[in-house]
């Protein structure tokens, strides 16, 4: 079945060294872990559990797995602003666990402004992250899923099937994959057959999408203005959908953010209140929004559900009044340093 509404943890926030893995096979030559959809491990905090589930502390607080839950993800991203494609596939014996807990402080039409929250456990989660206040949730493992072959996706030179290979539980293209580029569209089917091993053979399949051609070129952030985002909408008919993320405070230690999951019909309005309410809770260096445009499938295992994310994502960095953004001292006026939060100040 096709979900229209993308699952919002990339696999960035999934598998981060099965990312890393994936990003070595990809066309282009670019650094693969700049950008929204880099590694980035879920890190933890403190509080008691390990790996099995069970708790290390003898507090017994450990998060059930819940079935309905992702616990495993081929993803297939168009990097558009790179022009390259990362390919990457894992699946482990649970969800990956986060250390931050959202609330939802304000929704208006298709967006919310989300606020996150550390919580609290008295003991160290070894082998786990503390996801709730005195609840731990145990890291997950990766599993083999036998060989996986991954067709609709253009080599250079011809073909369109990949047979991925399997490292550490990780799945990627062989060394020397080229991908074209675009490598498909969304007239294309996307599809992952795993023959299993550790779980059953599963199959999956997605609509392509097409690379984002982002029209708006007013990127200036106020609290005095709604933002207008546009970009060449998707064909009649096609399964994908759009989600935007705003994230203005992420060198700082993000204090919040705004997603929109929207129709890909073209443009999407932010309102100027919900703008003015992220900026309230303040703004660190290089603030951007992220588009990624999505088509997703899941297949449901005993233990949780196994999804196919193709995808195509842009980047655009943002302005707000009275921040100036840097990387070195030499990125700011005369008399001001580049701070931790990569702001001169």
């Amino acid at each position: 079945m096709t979900i229209q509404q993308p699952i919002r943890k990339f696999v960035g926030s999934l598998f981060a060294g099965a990312l890393i893995l994936g990003m070595a096979a990809c066309s282009g030559g670019d650094d693969p872990t700049e950008g929204p959809a880099a590694a980035g491990s879920g890190g933890s905090s403190s509080g008691g559990s390990n790996a099995a589930g069970t708790s290390s502390s003898g507090t017994g607080n450990v998060i059930p797995t819940d079935p309905d839950q992702i616990v495993g993800t081929f993803a297939i991203q168009i990097k558009v602003d790179k022009s390259m494609t990362a390919v990457v596939g894992q699946v482990g014996d649970g969800p990956v666990p986060s250390n931050l807990v959202w609330t939802e402080k304000s929704k208006e039409g298709d967006c919310r402004l989300k606020t996150p929250k550390s919580p609290f456990c008295e003991e160290r989660c070894e082998g786990g992250v503390c996801v709730a206040d005195g609840k731990c949730q145990p890291y997950a493992k990766p599993h083999s899923v036998g060989a996986v072959t991954l067709t609709g996706v253009k080599v250079e030179g011809g073909g369109s099937e990949i047979a991925l290979k399997e490292i550490a539980a990780a799945y990627q293209p062989p060394a020397g994959t080229v991908l074209a580029y675009p490598p498909f569209g969304a007239e294309d089917t996307i599809e992952v057959h795993a023959v299993g091993a550790d779980y059953p053979a599963f199959d999956l399949s997605a609509a392509g999408v097409n690379p984002i051609d982002l029209a708006t070129t007013d990127f200036a952030l106020s609290p005095d203005k709604p933002l207008v985002l546009e970009w060449d909408a998707a064909p009649s008919g096609a399964a994908s959908q759009m989600h935007v993320k705003i994230d203005l405070s992420h060198h700082g230690g993000v204090k919040g953010l705004i997603e929109c999951d929207a129709p890909d019909t073209g443009s999407l309005t932010i309102s100027q209140e919900m703008i003015a309410e992220l900026i309230g809770l303040g703004v660190a260096g290089y603030p951007s929004v992220v588009l990624t445009r999505t088509s997703i499938d899941t297949v449901q295992l005993d233990h949780g559900r196994v999804q196919l994310e193709v995808s195509a994502l842009v980047e655009r960095y943002l302005t707000t009044p009275g921040v100036v953004s840097c990387t070195t001292k030499e990125d700011c006026p005369d008399g001001q340093l580049c701070e931790s939060d990569a702001t001169c100040q």
